[in-house]
């Protein structure tokens, strides 16, 4: 039994949903609440622009119908994925807009999804994780904390 698949509305499907990563993006960087009492960077670069620059990749290859390099870069971002709403549980501080911004990585994930390179799936998931629990560095800074510094 053959498995058919329509793949047309992937890439359309892949564009706008990056495109709402990114406004995602742009109005954490306005959040006053739990947000911006979660920070983090990877070699100096604030986490919301290495999001914007992911999000901006994964456009250029949905509409360069790259598959495969699509499908590597979605597997490592739900990998870093899933360190960073770990590291949200672990300090028991949410931001909707992280969660929400994950949430579209893990759509982007399906839609783009091939159980046939599961393989493939996996390596970039799990090397992208533990590589990012290296890189990454983050704090948690309770929000009341953090309206005291504002204040300074």
């Amino acid at each position: 039994m053959t498995k058919f698949r329509d793949r047309r509305l992937q890439y359309p499907i892949t564009i706008v949903l990056s495109l709402v990563a990114i406004a995602i993006e742009y109005f954490y960087s306005t959040c006053e609440t739990a947000c911006s009492s979660l920070r983090g960077d990877v070699f100096g670069i604030a986490l919301q622009h290495i999001g914007i620059g992911y999000m901006a990749a994964l456009i250029v290859l949905a509409i360069l119908k790259k598959d495969l390099f699509l499908l590597i870069m979605l597997s490592a971002g739900v990998g870093i994925e899933f360190y960073l709403v770990g590291f949200q549980i672990w300090h028991n501080t949410y931001c909707d807009y992280c969660l929400a911004f994950a949430g579209v990585l893990v759509l982007q994930f399906i839609v783009n999804f091939d159980q046939r390179k599961w393989k493939l799936i996996l390596l970039p998931m799990t090397g992208a994780l533990i590589l990012f629990t290296i890189v990454f560095k983050g704090y948690a800074m309770p929000v009341y904390a953090n309206i005291i510094l504002m204040q300074v």
